[in-house]
């Protein structure tokens, strides 16, 4: 497979002058950074929760691990994380485990982690193992406009101490 052409077309459509960065076959967000030596507060990911009826997609920075009672809290409903068994009809033109941080593509509800708007540059998986998209913080903030957002991520070290709540 290739760079999705669902996210290529809403992309074409919604800002202009992206780029895309190759890289090695990576199978993370995390390792994506690394094989394109960029920060890893500056990519972002994609997971997938759903409640009984609907799937939302949470975009936070690679590093980060989601607090769902913060998305919880946001939405006003229990939600849980997607299968990986589930995301295969979501994104029907994306490699398994490659899935761009950017729901309405997908015509998935989103809310996202407001340490995304400190960068100047966000990149986000582009449907397969190989690729980022690359844009400005200007066209992320375009796409995000009127998408809730919230602190809804922590560092993986913090995860012990929200346990402890």
């Amino acid at each position: 497979m290739t760079v999705s052409a669902t996210l290529t077309h809403y992309l074409d459509r919604k800002t202009t002058n992206y780029d895309l960065i190759e890289h090695g076959y990576t199978t993370s967000a995390v390792a994506s950074a690394h094989a394109s030596h960029l920060p890893l507060r500056a990519v972002a990911k994609a997971v997938v929760l759903h409640d009984q009826d609907h799937y939302v997609m949470a975009v936070i920075p690679a590093m980060n691990r989601l607090v769902i009672s913060e998305v919880e809290q946001l939405l006003g409903r229990r939600l849980v994380l997607a299968k990986e068994s589930e995301l295969g009809p979501l994104f029907r033109d994306c490699e398994p485990g490659a899935i761009p941080a950017l729901g309405q593509p997908f015509g998935l509800e989103l809310v996202w982690d407001d340490t995304l708007a400190g960068d100047r540059d966000i990149y986000i998986e582009a449907g397969d193992h190989r690729h980022l998209v690359h844009l400005s913080l200007d066209q992320f903030m375009q796409l995000m406009h009127n998408k809730l957002h919230g602190p809804i991520s922590c560092a993986p070290e913090e995860v012990w101490d929200l346990n402890r709540l």
